[in-house]
């Protein structure tokens, strides 16, 4: 089979395609034949050697992938040969013709939905539901200011957040044709965070008050910003850093108006599989009846996974990038 493997950290040119071995089931685990493999903007912060969970050279790239399973290791119970699933793989190995994972880790795919949707409704999806159902506890009624709302997450976030009963949702991205996106998925106010204003802009939508929830995967200046429109006892949660740029603050600047910041990562919740399948359900079942739209952006063949790379961190990109094996 072909799989991409990082001999070295770098630039997007060091995913390289090699043929190898197709892997075999260990107990627990089974093998797919991929059909899909999601991009995410943690797969360029590894091969940068900037991620959160260090790897050693050489390395797998590629968190998740939907496909065919084509054989089970002993004691898989809950799956079986033929079926369609998506699949993390918190080990890697994802960008590649067949993907092998523990058995635990795969949710079987409904009929009414397909291979790519069901990667947009996997690691952003999760990410989504988990951030705001269990992370934020987000109360009806409060006003949640979405930075980045028009890629994978954001798209998810969006709409989420509005079932379940924010009173206004802000969303920010890099253009007009961004937040047009964020506009047709339910967003309430929508600003462009390259502005210098962007802060006052905030503040004028919530009538000076401030936003009661922040979702930040975007890091840096604009998370450092952030805390300039957070309303007294509200929260904000970084869920990534794409740049890499400084997301220091002083603990002390949160005191006065008693406000919360925390981090989110997908990899914590694996373990708790109440949770997990708690969030699958959801996810599934609000896509297969329409209340849930997945964005997929773009797709590109598995041996133009540089290009993926590039321009997903050129913020050319939109909603969910999918690799075709």
């Amino acid at each position: 089979m072909r799989q991409i493997i990082v001999n070295e950290f770098g630039g997007s040119e060091k995913l390289i395609l090699h043929d190898v071995a197709v892997p075999s089931a260990g107990d627990g685990q089974i093998v797919i034949k991929v059909e899909a493999s999601g991009v995410n903007f943690s797969d360029g912060m590894q091969r940068r050697n900037k991620y959160v969970f260090p790897v050693s050279l050489p390395y797998l790239p590629g968190f998740e992938v939907a496909g065919i399973v084509t054989e089970l290791g002993k004691g898989v119970e809950n799956i079986s040969v033929g079926d369609r699933v998506v699949a993390m793989l918190p080990n890697g190995g994802g960008y590649a013709q067949y993907a092998v994972t523990a058995s635990y880790l795969a949710a079987v795919i409904p009929p009414t939905i397909s291979v790519q949707e069901s990667l947009a409704l996997q690691v952003q999806g999760l990410t989504a539901y988990l951030m705001l159902k269990d992370g934020a506890k987000l109360q009806s009624g409060q006003t949640v200011l979405i930075h980045a709302a028009a890629g994978g997450v954001g798209t998810l976030l969006v709409q989420i957040a509005k079932q379940m009963g924010a009173g206004k949702i802000i969303a920010t991205a890099s253009n007009v044709e961004k937040l047009a996106v964020a506009k047709s998925l339910g967003a309430d106010e929508l600003i462009n965070y390259t502005e210098s204003i962007w802060v006052q802009k905030v503040m004028d939508a919530t009538g000076g008050k401030g936003v009661d929830l922040i979702l930040d995967s975007t890091g840096g200046e604009i998370f450092r910003n952030s805390f300039n429109c957070l309303a007294p006892f509200g929260k904000l949660i970084s869920f990534g850093n794409p740049t890499g740029g400084s997301t220091s603050i002083e603990a002390f600047t949160l005191v006065n108006n008693n406000q919360i910041l925390q981090g989110f990562g997908l990899a914590s919740y694996f373990g708790r599989q109440d949770l997990m399948q708690e969030a699958y359900q959801y996810l599934f079942s609000q896509a297969a009846t329409g209340k849930l739209k997945v964005h997929i952006g773009q797709t590109f063949p598995l041996k133009d996974a540089a290009e993926a790379h590039r321009q997903m961190e050129n913020r050319k990109t939109t909603g969910k990038t999918v690799l075709i094996p």
